[in-house]
């Protein structure tokens, strides 16, 4: 195992976790003090905290963590003597990465440090200098289309935080459309309560070219100041959305309001080929799985096959499982393609947002699923997009999805 220094926030009822940490053959400092936890924690590989001194909780030491600079992305494993629930929720809003409860399994504990480790490890060879962005093909406009060849990826999901994430960057300026073929949800995501929705708008041909009629008749104000134009209502308005309305109705929104974030949906058709032609980023979530990587690399064999042309893919690793099967280097070399940002994921934050309407960029945002997302909306604005080593091509597994 690599020696990576763990920073442990305890007290004197820790040396069973400080005991634990160190027999992995890595560094352990301990250390009691808030402020010195600040100034230790520089550099090391995790961090766990066992208690706080009070009256400082937990969850608010997660908070100053997050919020200082050089720390904010050092993986945090919180430890907490309480079964409820909500505690949990609210120490991974704080920040943390993961929590464990007491009685602690001194495997498990071992293997939660490694695993975080090791995702940290990973999420550091995204980062690198600054690319520079190809410029939008309308000038001072951007449509960012997030599409996926799967269902149940988590495009919505990916959509709507992107979204939240591009407005907080430029509030009031930012446009989210549904243009899924049966009964979106990217307005219940939102809990906004559209009155008419795409379907409607689809109807109307004129309106979709009068940006104050878009902004006073069809868009819905939401959190951030976007502005949501409501998928369809039922799977038989799908049919309404035409490749030529939907061009219409994109153009419209871009007149409307200069950054647009489309949610595409995972149905390959007139709808979101139309989409993606008019793209100027293309965001294409996937799951570390062989049936989500198989349904991708045979989408991005369509676009070459038929000679479709659309923007330069913007791979998203949405992480919904505890252990993944298959890591970053295998997914790049799969899809010949480099993965921009990765999302881990905690079913009890995702959840809980989806029942409350609250996307997770608003309900946790200290939280490592927000950041990433806006780690993303920076690659979308050009602000630090990430660059990764060339890796080596492991033959067996391209082979699996015919290449050679």
């Amino acid at each position: 195992m690599t020696d990576s220094g763990v920073l442990l926030i305890g007290d004197g009822g820790s040396e069973a976790v400080e005991r634990v940490l160190a027999r992995s053959g890595r560094t352990v400092t301990v250390v009691r003090d808030a402020d010195a936890a600040l100034t230790a924690a520089e550099g090391v590989a995790v961090i766990v905290i066992d208690s706080s001194p009070p009256p400082q909780t937990i969850a608010e030491l997660c908070r100053r963590i997050r919020g200082t600079e050089g720390l904010a992305r050092i993986p945090i494993l919180a430890i907490s003597s309480s079964t409820d629930v909500e505690e949990r929720i609210e120490l991974l809003e704080a920040g943390a990465d993961d929590v464990m409860i007491r009685p602690l399994d001194e495997r498990e504990l071992e293997a939660r440090v490694e695993a975080l480790d090791l995702r940290h490890r990973r999420s550091t060879t995204l980062a690198g200098p600054g690319l520079v962005v190809t410029a939008t093909r309308r000038g001072g406009k951007r449509l960012v289309v997030v599409f996926s060849p799967k269902g149940g990826v988590g495009t919505t999901t990916v959509a709507v935080n992107l979204a939240l994430a591009l407005a907080g960057r430029a509030p009031g300026q930012v446009g989210l459309v549904d243009l899924t073929p049966s009964s979106g949800h990217v307005a219940a995501s939102l809990d906004a309560r559209p009155k008419l929705t795409i379907a409607d708008l689809a109807r109307d041909s004129t309106a979709a070219r009068d940006a104050n009629v878009l902004k006073s008749t069809y868009l819905v104000a939401a959190e951030r100041g976007i502005r949501v134009l409501a998928g369809v209502p039922n799977p038989g308005s799908g049919a309404l959305l035409t490749g030529e309305v939907t061009e219409a109705i994109l153009e419209g929104m871009l007149e409307a309001v200069p950054t647009v974030v489309v949610d595409a949906g995972s149905h390959l058709d007139d709808r979101s080929i139309a989409a993606l032609g008019l793209a100027d980023d293309v965001v294409v979530p996937v799951t570390p799985d062989y049936p989500a990587l198989q349904s991708a690399h045979a989408f991005f064999e369509y676009l070459v096959g038929t000679g479709t042309t659309i923007a330069e893919p913007i791979i998203v690793v949405n992480e919904t499982y505890a252990h993944q099967v298959l890591g970053l280097e295998d997914i790049q070399n799969v899809l010949q393609k480099r993965v921009a940002a990765r999302i881990p994921y905690d079913p009890l934050l995702f959840v809980r947002a989806v029942n409350a309407g609250r996307p997770l960029l608003l309900a946790a945002p200290a939280s490592n699923p927000a950041k990433r997302f806006d780690d993303l909306a920076a690659i979308i604005f050009g602000e630090d997009a990430p660059h990764l080593a060339p890796e080596p091509r492991r033959r067996g597994l391209a082979g699996l999805f015919g290449r050679s």
